[in-house]
């Protein structure tokens, strides 16, 4: 696989053009100081996340879920804030950043945290250390065997350095049945332009199984800027009766992802041994979030005046950690956001009022008197993105 379908790949079309920026900020210069509608706020369910030309993020939509209420468990509903009224759309919210759904509640996941948050105490963290390519094409050779695979040619992409979102380094193969493989780090092994990626995925699923679990799955509706709709169905093992430490193990290290059916992506274990660090609460990483201190690719000017719709607790294993730990996941939401969308969305003749926005913010879940231990950091188009009380206005 060359460097442009590797691109194309990862990206599939979801990064806007200089003139699709260019556009957009003269649509929204032109925009200013006019107010659109203001919709009701739609009701919150548990469901999954959308983007709008941003990284996806990892909500999840469950067909089984019903409906929630307002003190059911897993939304965090917070007090009204201080400072009540409206910011005026005319200055630093149009930098504000956040994905497109067309129900808040397409963002919310049920993850197996929901509603539980007060029962962890610490979770251990896994240092993710820089492989060989050696080790590398040992593991590549298990799952290859796994999944039954023949490959005719290899390519190795060494890491980009210890600081850098491409500190994994990547291994590459194509197979006889035309299918890509995409080993990153040790963590993560992608298939592209599989003919059987139906077969591959219960395969997997299979070779990742323990004694008594079953499979859970979700599925994720997401929105491009363009306004194309997308899917993401992750399926993982679940045993009801373990551990709510177990569960999210289970949760973030042993399952699949089909992304729009162009992609299967197989989560795997960590290959080095927890250590136990003890977690902040919930109400700490609130905080943090509201003084300006987060991170992740969604940005809102006013995050003292944000609505939180949900927060839960997750692993981070995207690229570029150095540690694959525990982070509060907290959805939002502003009032303001409805007068931004018809700017974003390229899309003529659309009614941008069935749109929403929700941004996500991610807060590390580790004391902080322990996180230059195991630092945390979050990239974004290979920058960090991270966010601090300085960059607001």
């Amino acid at each position: 696989m060359n460097s442009e379908q590797r691109y194309r790949n990862t990206l599939r079309g979801l990064t806007p053009s200089p003139d699709w920026q260019k556009n957009t900020l003269e649509a929204m210069k032109a925009a200013q100081g006019k107010r659109t509608h203001l919709r009701s706020r739609p009701m919150v369910f548990a469901a999954a996340a959308a983007v709008l030309a941003l990284a996806f993020t990892g909500g999840v939509w469950w067909s089984s879920r019903m409906e929630t209420g307002p003190d059911d468990p897993g939304v965090a509903r917070t007090p009204e804030p201080a400072v009540t009224p409206t910011p005026s759309p005319n200055g630093p919210i149009w930098n504000d950043t956040f994905s497109i759904v067309t129900d808040a509640s397409q963002a919310m996941g049920n993850y197996p945290t929901v509603g539980r948050l007060e029962e962890l105490a610490q979770l251990p963290v896994y240092e993710n250390p820089i492989p060989t390519e050696a080790e590398q094409r040992a593991l590549l050779d298990q799952w290859v065997e796994v999944l039954g695979l023949t490959i005719t040619k290899t390519d190795w992409y060494p890491s980009q350095g210890a600081d850098t979102m491409g500190r994994e380094p990547t291994l590459e193969a194509e197979c006889t049945d035309g299918s890509w493989l995409s080993l990153h780090g040790l963590n993560s092994l992608t298939i592209y332009e599989s003919p059987n990626q139906a077969q591959l995925e219960e395969t997997a699923l299979a070779y990742l199984r323990e004694a008594g679990v079953e499979t859970a799955q979700e599925v994720t509706e997401s929105y491009s800027y363009t306004a194309e709709q997308f899917s993401i169905q992750t399926t993982w093992w679940m045993d009801p009766d373990a551990s709510l430490e177990e569960q999210l193990y289970s949760y973030s290290f042993r399952r699949t992802e089909d992304t729009y059916g162009a992609k299967l992506t197989i989560w795997l274990p960590p290959t080095t041994s927890g250590v136990d660090y003890p977690l902040c609460s919930a109400e700490d990483a609130i905080a943090s979030f509201r003084s300006g201190d987060y991170w992740g690719s969604d940005y809102t000017a006013y995050p003292d005046q944000a609505e939180i719709l949900q927060i839960t607790l997750e692993y981070d294993i995207g690229s570029g950690q150095p540690y694959l730990q525990p982070v509060y996941r907290i959805l939002f939401t502003q009032d303001y956001w409805v007068e931004l969308i018809p700017a974003l969305l390229q899309n003529d003749g659309l009614d941008a009022s069935i749109f929403t926005g929700v941004g996500t913010a991610y807060v590390p879940a580790i004391e902080p008197e322990y996180q230059d231990e195991v630092p945390y950091r979050r990239y974004f188009n290979d920058g960090l993105a991270h966010h601090t009380p300085e960059d607001l206005p």
